[in-house]
């Protein structure tokens, strides 16, 4: 007002200032979530992207095993809807073991569905065919969740509910492009990421002269172990049996292990991947105290329980990745860490245990694209 001075376009500058601030106090909050509807939709199409070309390489990844494009697309739509609810936890006793069966329940499910809809596929190829199913799957329900709060903070003009959205939706777009960009590794079976802990195991044990015939199948769900001689110590390798994209059930498996050893185990080390912080290395490796295993909680469960009841220390090695690189193409960093983590069991057998004890190594993750 003072810069307007007395001259004659002072009342004019003024009268446009008040103007500009009664506008902005009326209608800037509108024009704030005007902005951030616009940005959810920018985000939103990108979405919608990513589902339906997920869906297409699933659609078409399914129908080079046996059946027609437009009967792979009908019972896919359908399954896309596939729930799973978790068990109620008002009164937790026994909710480990009523979680461990919904989720084999799931399994099943997924693997009957699969075997349905690709009847020309091997075993292994069923299991990438899981992979796959299950990527799509999780791009459709992002996709659906982030729709549903756009359309209803804009049916309710909640700038408490849009405002969420915007906030969140970077982390939510990344976590989508991540899951979108590992869609061609699982349709084609190549090692991921979260394949490391298999691939040491296996090379660990290989360096001590495991094949794949002296595997030995199905301790527990898909898992199976290389039993081998590590300077007078017996050492039972842990993996899933791949090389299809499959977990299996470790947990269950190591629980078996030291069960039919009359707990006669002196240690349990588990190799997996774990996530970085920002700022770390991709491929940084790291030594801690407990199961590194990702599950829901049955699995976790199954080691601490048995590790306690027979006073086995446990001991974890990780190899640091973030989402992209965990689902995501096995990328030479993490590879290269392969050396490293091997150094260091070999260094835990030698100081932590003593000739004549037994071992058991878990190598935990997904075992697409690694063989026996």
């Amino acid at each position: 007002m003072q810069l307007a001075g007395d001259s004659e376009f002072g009342w004019i500058i003024n009268i446009a200032f008040f103007a500009f601030i009664v506008i902005f106090s009326l209608y800037g909050a509108k024009f704030q979530i005007w902005q951030w509807l616009k940005q959810i939709e920018a985000g939103l199409i990108e979405l919608k992207r990513m589902a339906i070309e997920s869906r297409q390489t699933t659609i078409d990844t399914f129908k080079k095993y046996g059946k027609e494009e437009d009967e792979v697309a009908k019972e896919l739509d359908r399954w896309l809807d596939y729930f799973t609810i978790m068990p109620v936890d008002l009164d937790p006793a026994g909710i480990l073991k009523r979680l461990d069966h919904l989720l084999d329940e799931r399994r099943d499910r997924f693997q009957e569905f699969v075997a349905d809809l690709a009847p020309k596929a091997s075993a292994s190829e069923q299991q990438s065919l899981e992979n796959t199913l299950e990527v799509t799957q999780v791009l459709s329900l992002i996709f659906r969740i982030v729709r549903h709060f756009y359309i209803l903070g804009k049916k309710t003009n909640s700038q408490l509910i849009i405002m969420q959205v915007q906030m969140i939706l970077p982390e939510i777009m990344r976590l989508a492009k991540a899951y979108y960009d590992a869609l061609d590794a699982f349709s084609e079976g190549k090692p991921i990421g979260d394949s490391i802990g298999p691939l040491i195991v296996t090379k660990f044990a290989r360096e001590y002269g495991a094949t794949s015939q002296s595997y030995v199948h199905e301790v527990s769900r898909e898992v199976g172990y290389y039993p081998v001689e590590v300077e007078g110590r017996t050492v039972y390798a842990m993996r899933a049996t791949g090389p299809g994209g499959t977990v299996g059930k470790p947990g269950f498996g190591v629980q078996k292990l030291v069960e039919e050893n009359g707990g006669n185990i002196a240690r349990i080390i588990t190799i997996d991947a774990a996530l970085k912080l920002e700022g770390e290395d991709l491929g940084r490796v790291s030594e801690g105290t407990g199961a590194a295993i990702g599950d829901p909680g049955p699995e976790k469960h199954a080691i601490e329980e048995a590790a306690t009841q027979h006073n086995i220390a446990i001991e974890a090695i990780v190899i640091k990745q973030n989402e992209a690189a965990a689902v995501g193409v096995m990328e030479k960093r993490i590879l290269d860490s392969v050396p490293d983590v091997i150094a260091r069991i070999k260094e835990s057998i030698r100081k932590r245990t003593k000739p004549g004890d037994k071992i058991i190594l878990a190598g935990i993750g997904n075992t697409i694209g690694i063989g026996l």
